[in-house]
């Protein structure tokens, strides 16, 4: 693992909030594959099945976030040739989608555009199911798009790249599967790291996972991570006690780290440590 700090000068605009502080991951709550884009790691749907209780577990496909018509049967084909025998696809009636999500025992998010992802979700009365289900014990796995949406403050993908200044990465309501978190996604391939830097400056509650393409990192159920595929993971932390003066500042200091392949990450109250796999 490879940490600095950074102290930088952020131009002072009113942030947007979407809501307060995330609440704790609930201790039934099932793990979370989180990839980055792109090509996949090789091991990961065999490590996302055995998760999800070996090739026999009802794997669901959502490819909601591609306007591609089929998204959906082209990831389904991907998963069988990993091995896996029961996979479907989401049907587009919110009824029929919605039985589909309470069966499943992995639904995989495809990749896209998470707004059309969440929006597919929302207009189907959706995004509480897939909560409650996770909070259940159902993976949720997803890619690109479907990285995005594990937070709460969700990227959409509206931002200035070139400059750090406050309040240009649009962030709204995505799934909070992933609390605390703000996830971005082809990190290092598309050279986001102002856009996740200044969502981080606008939330500085919240800790910036940048994760690259053949890259994911898998989370349990205690908030813990471990980093599967090329890596590493980039983690913007910026958080610090508030205080009276705190709230005036115009600096923001951050502490980077990055997170190699099989190495696990342990988020605590204003401390973090990573210890070997």
């Amino acid at each position: 693992m490879i940490s600095t700090t950074l102290t930088l000068w952020m131009v002072l605009l009113a942030a947007p909030e979407l809501d307060r502080l995330d609440p704790p991951a609930p201790s039934k709550a099932g793990a979370l594959i989180v990839a980055g884009g792109g090509s996949l790691p090789l091991d990961l749907r065999p490590r996302a099945l055995e998760l999800a209780g070996g090739k026999d577990a009802n794997i669901l496909i959502i490819g909601w976030a591609s306007s591609r018509e089929n998204a959906g049967a082209r990831t389904a084909e991907a998963w069988k040739q990993s091995g896996a025998t029961r996979v479907t696809v989401i049907p587009e009636e919110a009824a029929a989608a919605r039985s589909a999500i309470e069966s499943a025992d992995l639904i995989w998010l495809g990749g896209g555009s998470q707004s059309r992802l969440m929006d597919a979700l929302r207009q189907r009365n959706l995004i509480d199911v897939v909560r409650k289900c996770h909070a259940q014990g159902t993976i949720l796995s997803g890619t690109s798009a479907g990285a995005a949406v594990m937070s709460r403050h969700m990227i959409t993908g509206e931002a200035e790249l070139e400059a750090l200044l406050k309040s240009t990465t649009e962030l709204i309501e995505g799934l909070g599967l992933w609390p605390g978190v703000i996830v971005d996604q082809h990190f290092l391939a598309r050279r986001r790291w102002a856009r996740l830097f200044t969502a981080v400056a606008d939330h500085p509650d919240q800790i910036g996972v940048g994760i690259d393409e053949q890259t994911a990192v898998i989370v349990d159920p205690d908030g813990s991570w471990q980093v599967i595929g090329r890596g590493p993971v980039v983690v913007i932390d910026g958080r610090k006690p508030k205080t009276e003066s705190s709230a005036k500042e115009t600096t923001a200091d951050f502490r980077v780290h990055l997170i190699g392949s099989g190495e696990r990450w342990k988020t605590t109250p204003l401390t973090s440590s990573v210890r070997d796999h």
